[in-house]
């Protein structure tokens, strides 16, 4: 019988045993399945296993249920497969080993930083405001990904998003890759300043070490999560600090989210990476389902030819 994972939050790496009949899941103690974050509903989702498939079902949650690229509408039972990520509020949890083992780079650099956050940080009531523009930017990324047409139109948008909800980064970039050779096939590129079109608009080293490990890169004064990427060439492009998070559906790579920071050695909180890492699992998705949508096309299109 297949686990289901907890993916992020302070429960990072959990699992439990989905038994076959209902389970709920959510935030307080007499659920099955028990997720500790405040974004998630005291009774959130209800899980029916029938032996041979799963099903899911929002129980008109706070936050929302999002899955498959879109939010579930509260009441309506959904199929869910192995391997696929369910948001619940800001946590994310996965049905199966599949799943768990798409997430494993991201597991370890999240406990990494998460170690070193807990040594400085400095609780207070700005992190409620914090966590409510969080919600914001998960929300209006979903949003984007949902509604608007053309995946790079939608992409430019959920960069928009992001570096307006990230002050302390200067600039963002998707860079696209052909999923079988990983070479670059389109970059869609934001800066907060001006003239920054006369350096690199980003760095193509961290693109390539996240690209190559499946890892994100992650570097600045108080996080170091990823040793091999070569400081060097940071200082000579003059990057303070940098996030390269690979955009992966199943086994495959088709990109990489990238901020940085060209001022602020401390251009990103921990918190801030955990919500990059879900928006980065959320592009995937809307990216895969691009994909699978353009060779339906083109064999329905052949199809017709030949008729």
């Amino acid at each position: 019988m297949a686990n289901v994972y907890i993916l992020n939050g302070p429960d990072i790496g959990r699992s439990f045993k989905l038994r076959e009949g209902v389970s709920f899941v959510g935030r307080s103690v007499d659920n099955d399945i028990i997720v500790d974050d405040k974004t998630v509903s005291r009774k959130h989702l209800k899980i029916v296993n029938t032996g041979e498939k799963v099903f899911v079902t929002d129980l008109k949650s706070r936050n929302g249920t999002f899955f498959d690229g879109k939010y579930l509408d509260p009441g309506c039972e959904v199929e869910i497969e192995e391997g696929m990520p369910v948001a619940l509020g800001m946590a994310v949890i996965g049905l199966g080993e599949e799943c768990k083992e798409q997430m494993t780079p991201f597991l370890d650099t999240v406990s990494l930083i998460r170690k070193n956050w807990k040594q400085d940080e400095k609780s207070g009531d700005r992190r409620a405001k914090t966590r409510e523009k969080r919600l914001d930017l998960l929300a209006n990324v979903s949003m984007t990904l949902k509604t608007t047409s053309g995946i790079k139109e939608a992409l430019t948008e959920v960069l928009g998003h992001i570096l307006h909800f990230l002050k302390r980064i200067d600039r963002g970039a998707i860079v696209l890759v052909d999923p079988s050779n990983l070479k670059i096939s389109e970059s869609i590129c934001q800066s907060k300043k001006s003239g920054d079109d006369i350096i690199p608009p980003y760095c193509g080293e961290a693109v390539q070490q996240a690209l190559k490990t499946q890892k994100p890169v992650v570097y600045s004064k108080t996080y170091t999560a990823n040793e091999e990427i070569i400081v060097d060439t940071l200082k000579i492009l003059k990057i303070e600090s940098v996030l390269a998070i690979p955009l992966i559906s199943g086994s495959e790579s088709l990109g990489v989210l990238y901020l940085d920071s060209l001022e602020r050695p401390d251009g990103f909180r921990m918190d801030d990476l955990l919500v990059v890492l879900e928006i980065s699992q959320r592009i995937g998705l809307a990216m895969q389902e691009t994909i699978m949508d353009s060779k339906i096309s083109s064999v329905v299109e052949k199809l017709t030819v030949t008729d």
